[in-house]
Formats: C-alpha cells, structure tokens, sequence
C-alpha cells in the first residue's frame, strides 16, 4: 500500500502525526486486505482541523472528511467514518453473493410469479407445471403454512416419513393430506 500525506495551507505533519496516521491507516488493512493507495491531506480553516481520507481499493474507492478541533480528533472521525463505509460495502456484496447463490439454487418460480404453461401444441387439456422446493417439516408445520398460503396447496417433505407430500384445502374446508404409496 501506498500512503500519501500532505498538508494544505500551510500546514506541516509533525513526525508523531505522521506515525500515528501511518498506523491508523495500516490498522485500515484488516478491514480492506486488498488496499492499493491511501490519501490523507491534513488542512486548517480559521479554528477548525480538516482531515480528507481517501482509500483506493481493487474495485472501490472511499473518501471521508474529518473536521474537529484538533487533527487528531479530527483524524479519529475520519476513520470512524470510513470504518462504516468499508462495511456497509462488504454487507452489501456479502447480501448480493447470497442471493446469487440462492437464485442458483431454487431457479424455480416463486409463489406470486404465473406458471408456465406446457406445450400448446400437444392435444387433449391444457396441462399447467410448477415447480417448488418440498421443504421438510412435520405435518402440523404444513398444515399452518397451508393456512397462509392462497394457492390452496402446499408441496413439502414429511420429516417423520421423508417422503414428498401434498396437502390440499378442500371446497368444504377440510385439509386433505396426500402422500405416496408404498
């Protein structure tokens, strides 16, 4: 990593700033390991102490401003802020890596989305597929989720018998459980 320090408006970096400002940046590495270049540009404005952070990473770029009554301070802002920042992009890829991941995994439709509707060009009645993960669950876990579902089904693994089952809510009300034989 590259570490570029520079004080604006006159301002010189003692060599205490200049270290802790090393090891706070390097302390930044745990967090980013894949940090190319880091920018730090120290600047006064009447009373107040401004400190700029600008981290180049492989495929992002943070920048933070600090502003307190000393750099220092000002400095621990900064940081505290880009903390944040760093994070809040690693949730975000970690969230989009685990619905990739499942997308992969369930390519069926999900409950509001139409079924696809067989080969048109086939005689006799019109034959309607769709698809849907058979979650194992006991039957009295089955017969509730059926109760908020609006398809009238539910397709799930019995965890007694780990067979693939079917409940069905029938016109009159009734639950109607249908499983394999044999």
């Amino acid at each position: 990593m590259v570490l570029h320090l520079a004080g604006r408006g006159g301002v010189s970096v003692s060599p205490e700033l200049q270290r802790r400002i090393e090891a706070k940046i390097g302390k930044m590495e745990r967090l980013l390991p894949k940090l190319t270049e880091a920018r730090v540009v120290l600047a006064t404005e009447r009373y107040r102490h401004l400190v700029e952070v600008t981290l180049r990473a492989k495929r992002a770029t943070f920048h933070v401003e600090g502003v307190a009554s000393d750099f220092h301070a000002a400095l621990d802002q900064a940081l505290a802020a880009l903390t944040t920042q760093i994070r809040r992009k690693k949730e975000r890829v970690t969230a989009k890596k685990l619905r990739r991941s499942s997308a992969r995994r369930a390519p069926s439709p999900r409950a509001g989305l139409p079924a696809e509707p067989a080969d048109e060009s086939l005689p006799g009645p019109q034959v309607v597929i769709r698809r849907t993960n058979a979650k194992p669950m006991s039957l009295e876990e089955a017969v509730d989720q059926l109760r908020l579902q609006a398809t009238g089904f539910l397709v799930f693994r019995n965890a007694r018998t780990r067979t693939v089952s079917v409940l069905r809510q029938r016109p009159d009300g009734a639950v109607e459980l249908v499983e394999p034989a044999g």
